[in-house]
């Protein structure tokens, strides 16, 4: 492919010499008249204005296509991050199912979790005591 571009830019490259000293060497003049406008132009700038035409529409394919594909590269990962998300959350959501099952009192990590900090074992617990317990505790706040 590379091969085959490397071609095309060549014969571009020499089709436009060519088209410049053919049309550099006349003298005559092109009368263009179009939406009430008269134009005399040399056959030079009129291949000029081609190519200058031929130009911005390059650009303004390449500026669309490039958009584009930024567009769905974005799509693409959001969607992508999306799953993970979803994944991850249907992991807790097992692991808390499976930890309500045997029981367990000790908090899950959730998935926004900042890993830098410890992660506080207490939060969040809520300790079953038997009703002497309690009661003892409810008198020892009576007391004082």
């Amino acid at each position: 492919m590379i091969l085959l571009g490397l071609i095309l830019i060549v014969v571009a490259l020499s089709a436009v010499a060519f088209a410049a000293a053919a049309v550099g060497s006349s003298s005559a003049s092109i009368h263009l008249s179009a939406a009430g406008v008269d134009v005399s132009v040399t056959p030079l700038a009129m291949f000029l204005a081609g190519a200058a035409a031929l130009l911005l529409l390059v650009l303004g394919l390449w500026l669309v296509v490039s958009s584009l594909r930024r567009k769905v590269a974005r799509r693409m990962e959001l969607r992508q991050l999306r799953k993970e998300q979803a994944a991850t959350a249907a992991e807790e959501e097992a692991a808390r199912a499976r930890a309500a099952e045997a029981g367990a009192t000790t908090p899950l990590r959730p998935a926004h979790h900042d890993t830098t900090r410890p992660l506080d074992d207490t939060a969040g617990q809520t300790t079953v005591l038997p009703e002497e317990t309690r009661a003892e505790r409810r008198a020892d706040r009576h007391v004082d």
